[in-house]
C-alpha cells in the first residue's frame, strides 16, 4: 500500500449528499452545499464525482478498502467513461493508493488517444454481445412456453432497433393480443448510467401506447438496471405503483437463468432508498428554474410527478411464484393436456 492518505473526504461526500436529499423546502444547491461543508464549489464538484463513482461500483465497495484521496478516483471515473475494462483492472491499485496520480492521468490520456484513433472495437464488442443476448432470449422463449410473459401458447415476433431505440420482441398471447414488448438492453459502459436509465425509462413509457406491459431485459445485472428500478419506484411502473405494475426488469445470471426483479427485490430497494443508499440522488429528480434574466428563483420542480414510497413495504413474492400460479391454472383447466396437468403437478411438488 502507498503512503497513508486522509480519506475523510468520503465522509464529507456523504454529508453533502445528505444535505442534497433534504425535504424540498430545505434542499441545498451545489454551491450552498459547498458553503455548508466549508469547501470551494469546484472542490465539492470533484469530491462528488469521486464519491458517486464509488457508490456506483458493482458489487458495492467496502469502505475499509478506501485508502486514497478523491483526486485519483475522479480521474478513475474519467477512465471508466473511456475504457471501463481498463478502469476495472486498476481499481484495486487506485483504492489502495498504489497508483500515483500522474500515472493515472497518463493512462487516461493514452486510453483517450487510443479510443480516438481506433473507435471500432467498442461497437464490434457491442454487436457480438447483442447477438448473444438475442440468442439467450430466443432460447428462453422456447424453454419457458411464454408463461413468464403471460402468453402461454402465444407467439413472438422480432422487433428491430430503429432511431436509437433498443431492439427486442413483441409477445402475443394465444388469442393474438399483444401482451408485452420485450426490450433487449445493453447500455454502453462508457455512458453515464443515470442518463441511460432515464432514457430507457422514457422509451419504455412511450411503448405503453403499443402494449400494456414493457419488459427491459439486460444481459447481466448492472448499475443501469438498479437505477432504472429506482426510477420505476419514483415515477411509476414498479410492483408498488398504485395503478399497477407495467414495467418488468430482468437480467440473466451467470448460469443463464432469467432473474426478474419483483416484489421482494423492490421491498429491499425501498428500504435502501429510505437510508439514503440509492444510486440516484433525490436532487436529480428535480430541476431548478430561473427568471428570464438568468436570476435563480430558488424553486425546484420535479421532472415527473413523484410517487410516495411506502414507509413499511411488505410485498415479498418472487416472480417465480407468479409463473407457478399461471402454470397451475393451465394444468387444472378442464381442457388441460397430460403435459399441462403434469406441469401443474410439478408446481405443487415444488411448492
Amino acid at each position: 500500500m502507498g503512503r497513508r492518505v486522509d480519506t475523510s473526504w468520503y465522509d464529507t461526500y456523504q454529508e453533502g449528499i445528505a444535505l442534497e436529499q433534504q425535504p424540498r423546502e430545505q434542499r441545498f444547491s451545489d454551491p450552498e452545499v459547498a458553503t455548508q461543508l466549508g469547501l470551494k464549489p469546484k472542490t465539492w464538484s470533484r469530491i462528488k464525482i469521486a464519491g458517486r463513482f464509488l457508490d456506483g461500483l458493482t458489487p458495492a465497495f467496502d469502505r475499509a478498502t478506501l485508502h486514497c484521496g478523491y483526486a485519483p478516483l475522479e480521474r478513475l471515473a474519467k477512465l471508466g467513461s473511456i475504457a471501463p475494462e481498463v478502469a476495472q483492472e486498476v481499481l484495486h491499485a487506485v483504492l489502495s493508493n498504489q497508483l500515483k496520480l500522474h500515472e493515472l492521468e497518463a493512462l487516461v490520456r493514452n486510453q483517450a488517444a487510443t479510443t480516438a484513433e481506433n473507435p471500432a472495437p467498442r461497437p464490434l464488442r457491442a454487436t457480438a454481445s447483442k447477438h448473444a443476448l438475442y440468442q439467450r432470449m430466443e432460447d428462453f422463449f422456447s424453454a419457458s412456453d411464454l408463461y413468464v410473459f403471460d402468453a402461454y401458447q402465444g407467439r413472438v415476433l422480432r422487433r428491430r432497433s430503429t432511431l436509437g431505440a433498443p431492439g427486442g420482441y413483441y409477445v402475443y398471447n394465444a388469442k393474438g393480443k399483444l401482451t408485452c414488448v420485450v426490450l433487449c438492453i445493453q447500455p454502453g459502459a462508457w455512458r453515464d448510467p443515470t442518463t441511460a436509465a432515464r432514457e430507457l425509462y422514457e422509451h419504455a413509457l412511450s411503448q405503453r401506447a403499443v402494449a400494456p406491459h414493457i419488459w427491459c431485459v439486460f444481459e447481466r445485472a448492472n448499475v443501469v438496471l438498479q437505477r432504472l428500478a429506482e426510477l420505476s419506484l419514483h415515477w411509476g411502473g414498479s410492483p408498488y405503483d398504485p395503478k399497477g405494475q407495467w414495467l418488468y426488469l430482468a437480467h440473466f445470471d451467470d448460469h443463464g437463468v432469467l432473474e426478474v426483479l419483483f416484489e421482494q427485490y423492490f421491498t429491499q430497494l425501498i428500504k435502501q432508498l429510505r437510508t439514503g443508499a440509492g444510486l440516484i440522488e433525490r436532487a436529480e429528480l428535480y430541476c431548478s428554474i430561473e427568471a428570464a434574466d438568468g436570476q435563480p428563483s430558488g424553486e425546484l420542480v420535479a421532472l415527473r410527478p413523484l410517487l410516495k414510497l411506502p414507509k413499511h413495504p411488505t410485498k415479498s413474492r418472487l416472480f417465480r411464484e407468479v409463473v407457478q400460479s399461471r402454470i397451475k391454472a393451465v394444468g387444472e383447466g378442464a381442457n388441460a393436456s397430460p403435459v399441462e396437468r403434469r406441469g401443474a403437478l410439478e408446481v405443487d411438488l415444488d411448492m
